[in-house]
């Protein structure tokens, strides 16, 4: 339970809390956690076969690993500290069994020798070791390790620099260990080359439509009975939560303050002679840029006008755009190239544009309007009724551009002829009959400086927000009450979902480490305290925690309902799709006779059938009787009928060499990354049989 949920339950809570921060001005800190005791330190952080890794050691460990390498967010050191105690438990004997040890030769040379070890050189190096870069850290080294201030530092480093190395030493032997043989070969060979060609029926269970089958709810727990412990509905540690985001934005006051210090700018600004000068003795280099503006770039200016208007050495502003103010200074104004095309067109459509035959049709129609036009029809009458393209029929067709701005035939026809021409362009939208109506090649470009700032925020504002945050957390504190309270307020709710104990973000929300480790301390319908995250204090409710393994029904119910439906309609067509001929039950069932050319075991994809890959259609194909009929399979896409016609008979003799090559490649993942190999595979293999627990909730 949170604080504020305990502070809305129990007044006296409030007093004890008080009492105890009182208490702690008075006597030393030792002896408070020795009067009340320390949680975290008699509780462990997790559990390795059995032995416990406490939150003492966990947590110097994550100080130690803070200090070190200045971690950014204090999860990342977190997590890796967790996953080198987890290692360091279930490896050390291993490393020590299969004789791993790092000599100081080897030590030396992965930290600035020939050979610098992966983790030193992505840590250290940045990725890219240079030979001055390993001059530079021989030398830091050295220096930490002669002074006795930084010798404690140095064994740090030294301590994670081996445990590293021995890891990497194991991984290898790992990777190393592992290789295919001749028979893997063969059998690879076999699925790659091995082809079969089949005639089929496909009912798919999209074409199927719901009404012709009837789910229960017993019919959906059922499902969920057979199918909860697949992998595909496996459900990781975590928690569902809901946030809110109350803006700590600037007020009235914060506004006036900050306008009248850039009026005085302005005014300063108008009358300076040397702009760079006054940005410099003012601290306002950083916040200056210049512009260009040209067009529609100018034309989106909130103050538009009267930049335009504005002579040159003239201040514009202050005004506020968003939470930011500015002031603008013209400095200039030139005649830039600028080329722009107005043009007006009427788009004719056919089927296939490609067809001779069908352009040739357009093609006339075209030239029948150009008749019209030079008889004295006007445009935008004959766009009104004969145009396609809807976007333009209200505008009589017309459209203004830049290059690149539209496909290359309209645009080049609209650029390359002189105003006034009417021809046409073929694209991929049909044939257009086209008018040019203006080109312009130079236009006005406006150059200012520009000042702009973020309206700061006065404390009193951050505190009046945080008072509105906490009244908010401490007066609703369900999570319906949450639901409700924000509706009416205004406050857009963001789901998080599945968030894990490593989790970073939430949801588009940065920095969200806190809120992650409250949710992990905290019961489903809590709302937790506010966190001050940027300019937001955000607050939180946790709907629902979920355990690793078979989720709850409720969890994945739509999944499950949509596989009983799926299960349903193969029920119903197994038994509809029997005949003496695929032409037989594809007459029966609304479908029709396809074929299947040089299909493979490696990839059982069947082209235009879904995309889902069929490997029961297709083992079906190579294990039937040629010709024959087979029965109706329920496969990945819908219910198949097939009949096989061709099978190759391919020689399965040789060592396979290629084909062990790229088994041990790929299966084995020896040429990609660590994330994704074998070693990264074995570990959470081994830390599943050794039921590592992780119980730091997030601390």
């Amino acid at each position: 339970m949170g604080m504020i949920e305990s502070i809305r339950n129990r007044q006296t809570l409030l007093l004890t809390i008080i009492g105890i921060g009182m208490l702690s001005f008075l006597v030393p800190y030792d002896a408070v956690i020795a009067l009340f005791g320390n949680q975290a330190g008699t509780q462990a952080a997790g559990v390795v076969n059995g032995d416990d890794i406490s939150f003492i050691e966990y947590r110097t460990k994550v100080q130690q690993r803070n200090d070190l390498f200045n971690y950014t967010d204090n999860r990342a050191a977190q997590n890796e500290v967790w996953s080198d105690l987890i290692s360091e438990r279930l490896y050390g004997d291993e490393f020590s069994d299969l004789g791993l040890e790092l000599t100081k030769d080897e030590f030396d040379d992965i930290r600035y020798g020939d050979f610098v070890s992966p983790w030193v050189a992505q840590t250290f190096y940045g990725g890219q070791v240079t030979e001055a870069q390993k001059e530079n850290w021989r030398q830091t080294f050295s220096s930490m390790y002669s002074d006795p201030n930084g010798r404690a530092n140095y064994m740090g480093y030294a301590n994670v620099i081996s445990a590293k190395r021995m890891r990497e030493k194991f991984d290898a032997l790992v990777k190393s260990g592992l290789a295919a043989n001749t028979l893997e070969g063969k059998r690879e060979f076999l699925r790659k080359e091995g082809k079969v060609d089949f005639r089929y029926v496909l009912k798919t269970y999209a074409s199927i439509p719901e009404s012709e089958v009837e789910v229960s709810d017993s019919d959906v727990r059922n499902f969920y009975q057979n199918h909860k412990d697949e992998a595909q509905y496996a459900q990781r540690a975590g928690r569902d939560l809901e946030y809110i985001r109350i803006p700590i934005a600037p007020n009235f006051d914060d506004r006036e303050r900050a306008q009248a210090q850039f009026n005085g700018w302005a005014t300063e600004w108008a009358t300076a002679s040397d702009d760079a000068a006054f940005l410099s003795e003012n601290s306002l280099m950083g916040d200056a840029k210049e512009l260009q503006l040209v067009g529609p770039a100018l034309s989106v200016e909130p103050k538009a006008s009267e930049l335009e208007s504005a002579a040159i050495g003239s201040v514009v502003g202050p005004y506020f755009e968003g939470e930011a103010i500015r002031i603008d200074k013209v400095t200039s104004r030139a005649e830039v190239a600028d080329s722009t095309v107005k043009c007006r067109h009427i788009l004719l459509k056919t089927a296939d544009i490609t067809d001779p035959a069908q352009l040739s049709v357009l093609e006339a129609r075209a030239d029948s309007l150009k008749r019209r036009l030079r008889a004295g029809d006007a445009f935008a009458d004959l766009v009104n009724k004969h145009s396609e393209d809807p976007g333009s029929k209200a505008t009589g067709g017309e459209y203004e551009f830049k290059r690149g701005r539209m496909v290359k035939p309209f645009e080049n026809y609209c650029f390359d002829n002189r105003v006034g021409s009417i021809g046409t362009a073929e694209t991929n939208y049909g044939l257009h009959l086209i008018e040019v109506l203006d080109q312009q090649w130079t236009a006005e470009a406006l150059t200012i400086q520009r000042v702009e700032q973020k309206v700061s925020i006065s404390s009193g504002t951050s505190s009046e927000t945080e008072q509105i945050a906490m009244n908010f957390a401490i007066e609703y504190g369900s999570t319906e009450d949450f639901r409700n309270a924000a509706d009416t307020m205004g406050y857009a709710i963001v789901e998080g979902k599945g968030v894990v104990a490593a989790a970073t973000a939430i949801s588009g929300l940065p920095n969200a480490g806190e809120i992650v480790g409250w949710a992990f301390g905290a019961e489903p319908g809590d709302v937790s305290n506010p966190f001050r995250i940027d300019d937001n204090y955000v607050i939180a409710t946790l709907v629902r925690i979920k355990e690793a393994g078979a989720p709850p029904l409720e969890n994945v119910e739509d999944q499950m309902r949509a596989g009983a439906l799926k299960d349903k309609k193969a029920e119903r067509y197994v038994e509809l799709m029997t005949g003496a001929s695929l032409d037989d039950i594809a007459t029966s069932v609304g479908a029709e006779v396809k074929t299947a050319n040089a299909v493979s075991l490696q990839s059982p994809s069947i082209s235009g059938a879904g995309g889902a890959a069929e490997p029961d259609v297709v083992g079906a194909a190579f294990s039937s009787e040629l010709n024959s009929t087979s029965t109706p399979i329920q496969g990945a896409n819908g219910v198949w009928v097939i009949s096989p016609t061709l099978r190759n008979n391919v020689e399965a003799n040789g060592e396979f060499a290629s084909e062990t090559t790229t088994l041990n490649d790929r299966t084995y993942f020896r040429n990609l990354p660590a994330s994704s190999g074998s070693p990264v595979r074995l570990s959470r293999a081994i830390q599943e049989k050794a039921n590592v627990e992780d119980l730091r909730q997030g601390s």
